[in-house]
């Protein structure tokens, strides 16, 4: 799949992935704009962290969060305090924390398909989980699942390695605290995730093999202790600055809501992630689907069941969790991306019908970008040319004798940036907050007096204009700049004339700053901001 025995002798396997992980994560870091909802509310949490000091206490200016734990906070503040200055809102710094994630991932995947299968068969999976929609998403949001990505690789890495053991044989103790010490950083970012992986897996494993006696190497007696260090002090201090439960409220307001039903409109039924996974895992998912049928026939090797389990474990667990998010299946791509690197081997072509699928799947994401642009009013000359890219390798890809890494990488590592830094922070339509705060920036604001947004109250607008923003009604918002003349207020159009009429009655007037049209994506319809201000009528002469 990928030729040079150099390249897969010491260091350089890793310098190669390096490269690639610096090509598909960097570009875009901090030119694209907070997303809505969930990666603005987290890079907002963080900045009230690094405002106040308090770094127990998650926050989205005056609500308590506690749907996720800490973790991914910590090391977004971490970033943000000694990389960069907090007062510039550099995305970049809280977006660092997943792309180094991401990156990290991608390494211990290497070096878990190494011990696992060969040197080979581990760069090309590792090559593809890094090639993946997903991953390449992930790396660029300053969210929890890279981080988390990381946890569990790290302790399903350990879990193959005591299943593997011979029966009489006994592994390093440091392999058994490895997997509780991923097990625990695992719960500080995401909660039960990692936990309920690992166990899904062992129980698949069990199952399928009929014998357990493999799981007495986990030693639960030492390895939960370990674990529980991670996540306890934080809750205890959580519960001492009277945040009450913080992992009670964590399982019975996120995990529970997703797993009884359907959450924020994100309900999908069962099936929707293997029908989304030719995009999820786009382009890797040339090699990936047809790897995974040839992977089916080797499953009596212990490395391939380990991944099949790990993998369709993972996938059934999600697929049968009523909440359904692209990225909740990220976890089980490592394992898909090795297990069909391991079958796949040598093959020079893949079949008809994934080439068929694949291209038409390429061609999509080319017409997708050319409507976006000239919807969204973004470059257009620019999504031309990643469509024309994406015509190129599908033409490399039914070019005869080669090799189906080829398209893979070339439609990765030209695509990508083209899409992350070129085309996606451009669609100005959607960049409503952004626009807001730089309309924002040309007014002179007493640095006391908040905005007001009245129906526009999107988390990235708050991370742009600050913590004190007031996300309020039409009404609130009129009083506010009534009482206080110069104070700025964002309303939309059918508000503006009851908010004129309001100032009139007390000799004021109110007046239009700017207008921004756009479309808010995480409401889906159309947006027109009015930034107003209200100022006293000057008295007659």
């Amino acid at each position: 799949m990928i030729d040079g025995d150099k390249l897969l002798t010491g260091w350089r396997p890793y310098a190669v992935l390096t490269a690639l992980c610096a090509l598909l994560f960097l570009p875009g870091l901090n030119t694209l704009p907070p997303t809505d909802r969930d990666e603005a509310r987290f890079m907002q949490a963080t900045k009230q962290m690094l405002e106040t000091g308090d770094v127990v206490t998650i926050r989205f200016q005056s609500d308590l969060r506690t749907k996720k734990p800490v973790g991914i906070h910590w090391l977004q503040y971490a970033s943000v305090k000694y990389l960069a200055d907090r007062d510039t809102r550099a995305v970049w710094a809280y977006r660092l924390p997943s792309a180094l994630c991401a990156w990290l991932a991608v390494l211990v995947t290497f070096a878990f398909g190494a011990r696992a299968l060969n040197d080979r068969t581990a760069l090309t999976g590792a090559t593809l989980l890094a090639c993946t929609v997903l991953l390449v998403t992930e790396a660029h949001l300053a969210k929890t699942d890279a981080a988390l990505l990381l946890t569990v690789i790290a302790a399903q890495a350990c879990l193959f390695w005591l299943y593997s053991q011979a029966p009489a044989s006994s592994p390093p103790m440091r392999v058994t605290v490895g997997f509780w010490i991923a097990i625990g950083a695992g719960l500080l970012i995401k909660g039960p995730i990692a936990p309920a992986i690992a166990a899904a897996t062992a129980i698949t494993l069990c199952i399928a093999d009929r014998r357990a006696g493999w799981l007495r190497r986990l030693q639960p007696e030492l390895g939960i202790p370990v674990a529980a260090a991670f996540i306890l002090p934080w809750t205890l201090a959580s519960a001492a600055a009277g945040n009450g439960d913080v992992i009670a409220a964590s399982l019975t307001e996120d995990l529970l809501p997703k797993l009884l039903g359907g959450v924020e409109s994100h309900g999908a039924p069962p099936g929707t992630h293997t029908l989304a996974a030719p995009l999820t895992l786009w382009p890797a998912s040339l090699i990936v689907l047809p790897g995974l049928l040839l992977a089916w026939t080797r499953r009596s090797e212990p490395a391939i069941r380990f991944l099949l389990a790990w993998a369709g474990a993972t996938w059934v667990l999600f697929e049968l969790t009523p909440t359904k998010l692209p990225h909740y299946v990220l976890p089980a791509v490592p394992a898909l991306c090795l297990a069909a690197a391991a079958a796949v081997g040598g093959r020079s072509s893949v079949p008809r019908w994934t080439k068929a699928t694949w291209s038409v799947m390429t061609v999509a994401l080319g017409a997708a970008a050319i409507w976006a642009a000239v919807t969204y009013g973004g470059p257009v000359w620019l999504a031309w040319a990643f469509a024309a890219v994406g015509i190129a390798v599908i033409a490399l890809t039914w070019w005869p004798n080669a090799r189906p890494m080829t398209p893979v990488i070339a439609a990765a590592g030209i695509m990508f940036p083209l899409l992350v830094s070129g085309i996606l922070p451009h669609l100005e339509d959607l960049n409503l907050s952004t626009r807001l705060r730089d309309a924002v920036a040309t007014e002179t604001v007493a640095p006391d007096l908040p905005i007001a947004l009245a129906r526009y109250h999107e988390p990235s607008a708050v991370f742009w204009l600050g913590t004190q923003t007031w996300l309020t009604n039409a009404r609130n918002a009129t009083a506010h700049i009534i009482a206080d003349p110069g104070a700025l207020a964002v309303v939309a159009p059918d508000q503006q004339q009851g908010v004129s009429d309001a100032a009139a009655a007390v000799d004021g007037t109110v007046v239009v700053l700017e207008e921004i049209t756009g479309y808010n994506y995480a409401k889906g319809r159309p947006e027109t901001l009015v930034l107003i201000r209200s100022e006293t009528k000057a008295p007659d002469r």
